[in-house]
């Protein structure tokens, strides 16, 4: 499956590995919600992933975290036209791509399908995933960790501030230094969430 918003490289990808032996590209979508909703009944070993799908410019990341938390057997690549940003190239790995492709090198796609398909290791994969797992997981508390899985069941502060004992003052001032630690410009919620499927935090 190629997810990619862009009518351009969606020809262009498709006819570069047309006629290849061994990838079939079958699924051609355009945004997150077309691809969670077709991987319900597709038959899909790879999917190739852009990051930037619409307006949001991280969608894509949260797209291959989507297909890496409900499909495990699935391989995600990463296709981007976005250089020298080292937090999407980490975070793209922590949310379990199989490897990170930029749109000048799209050369390398057939190579790096086949390698997927073919379990082969990926040059940076599950010890990238690592290195970025344990930095992200060195910036959470004990207490961090219990009030992201309360934020994840969906509670407020007022009611994590009853459930603590604490006041509400402190629950949001926890919940500030949270975002500051992990330089998050979301919402509480969305963080809690992506930590989630990140496995920083247990589930609930």
């Amino acid at each position: 499956m190629l997810v990619e918003d862009d009518i351009d490289w969606q020809r262009g990808i498709c006819d570069f590995v047309a006629g290849h032996p061994q990838i079939d590209i079958v699924y051609c979508v355009s945004s997150r919600l077309e691809c969670r909703t077709t991987l319900q009944n597709a038959d899909v070993d790879v999917v190739l992933m852009d990051i930037m799908l619409g307006e949001q410019s991280g969608n894509g990341l949260d797209a291959a975290l989507d297909i890496t938390s409900e499909h495990p057997a699935i391989k995600v690549i990463v296709v981007s036209s976005i250089d020298y940003d080292d937090e999407i190239f980490y975070e793209a790995f922590l949310s379990g791509a199989y490897d990170y492709i930029y749109k000048n090198d799209f050369e390398q796609l057939p190579q790096v399908i086949v390698d997927s398909m073919e379990n082969r290791t990926s040059k940076y994969g599950s010890r990238l995933r690592k290195l970025v797992f344990d930095k992200k997981k060195e910036l959470l508390t004990a207490n961090d960790a219990a009030l992201l899985r309360h934020i994840a069941q969906g509670r407020t502060q007022q009611e994590i501030s009853q459930i603590n004992s604490v006041s509400l003052a402190a629950v949001k001032k926890q919940v500030g230094r949270l975002l500051e630690k992990f330089n998050w410009s979301g919402s509480s919620k969305e963080l809690a969430d992506k930590c989630l499927k990140w496995g920083l935090i247990d589930k609930p």
